[in-house]
């Protein structure tokens, strides 16, 4: 039996995985581990017998536990293979300069946050097991605002979930200025791929207002440990508010103009 997590609810309980990654996990159990190790090294969930990355850190903070030091270092590899692709995906090289760079940088942290759970700092990774597509994807976001200015030409249209690109709360909120209020448009893969041509359009120093808020960063903020929009660019917040403002415009023409034709 798989045991419980250890991170606990305010009203006490533990947290619990879902029923499906139970269920992986149980049957994963009963497989030899040459055979479970060929099995996590299917990348493509389109693959038969792909194992969800949920799994792949429940046997990787086992082996660590169990001191199967052989075990855990093939787990590794084949999840940071995992992480590395979705990375190409949202911060890739069309989209920013240094990509390669900054997603290195956050697959570092990120080896880094499993090497502190090994080491005693229990339950770290326990919402990865839950949901490992929301816990990385608030991972990576929040690794992208430390790194800052190197990330400024980056526009994310989501967040890498196991079944494709999920819109993000962040992406929706700040998206709505300049889709008429109907944020749900968004989950059109088609209409992604016109925002993102049109937001390519803007001249650069709207380009970069839009691609940051929809990151979510703030334009501004009295708390001077934020990082925002503003010191990002280095210019007053009435500097960054009339540049989001005219890029909402124009993108809004951008767009009309796509849909009437």
């Amino acid at each position: 039996m798989p045991e419980p997590l250890k991170q606990r609810k305010r009203d006490g309980t533990s947290y619990e995985r879902p029923p499906e990654i139970e269920a992986w996990l149980k049957k994963l159990e009963t497989i030899e581990v040459a055979e479970r190790l060929r099995q996590f090294a299917t990348q493509s969930r389109k693959s038969i017998g792909h194992v969800p990355s949920e799994a792949l850190i429940h046997f990787l903070r086992r082996a660590w536990t169990d001191g199967k030091q052989g075990d855990f270092e093939k787990i590794f590899r084949i999840l940071m293979k995992r992480i590395e692709q979705s990375l190409c995906l949202v911060v890739s090289d069309s989209c920013m300069a240094g990509a390669r760079g900054i997603r290195e940088e956050i697959m570092d942290q990120f080896a880094e946050k499993i090497a502190k759970d090994c080491k005693g700092c229990t339950g770290l990774l326990d919402f990865y097991e839950i949901r490992f597509g929301k816990a990385f994807a608030a991972f990576r976001t929040s690794a992208l605002r430390r790194i800052g200015p190197s990330a400024v030409d980056t526009v994310l249209l989501g967040t890498d979930e196991e079944d494709g690109l999920e819109i993000s709360a962040e992406v929706e909120a700040a998206a709505a200025d300049f889709l008429g209020g109907d944020p749900e448009k968004l989950d059109d893969p088609a209409f992604r791929l016109e925002l993102t041509a049109a937001i390519d359009r803007l001249p650069d120093d709207q380009k970069q207002v839009i691609g940051l808020r929809l990151q979510g960063f703030q334009i501004d903020s009295k708390d001077k440990d934020i990082m925002t929009i503003a010191r990002i660019l280095q210019c007053d917040e009435r500097t960054v508010r009339n540049r989001h403002d005219r890029a909402c415009k124009a993108l809004k023409a951008i767009l009309q103009e796509e849909n009437a034709q």
